[in-house]
């Protein structure tokens, strides 16, 4: 899925290799995203970087305008 961050977000961001999340800053712009198997939306940064959302707070930021869902 292609979304489009509207305005800067600050999300928890992972690794790929594991190690402690940290607070990531999304500059708005085009992501790619995907649904985990455990339900979650996971957002791309970069090859190494990830964001989780649940679906709710996925839903919300979709809602508020905060994320434009551009191909599906």
């Amino acid at each position: 899925m292609l979304i489009k961050i509207t305005k800067n977000q600050a999300a928890d961001a992972q690794e790929y290799i594991p190690n402690e999340g940290s607070v990531t800053l999304f500059p708005a712009g085009e992501y790619l995203a995907n649904l985990t198997p455990d339900g979650k939306i996971e957002i791309l940064v970069t090859r190494q970087l990830k964001a989780l959302f649940s679906f709710s707070q996925f839903r919300e930021k979709v809602s508020q305008g905060d994320f434009v869902v551009l191909e599906n």
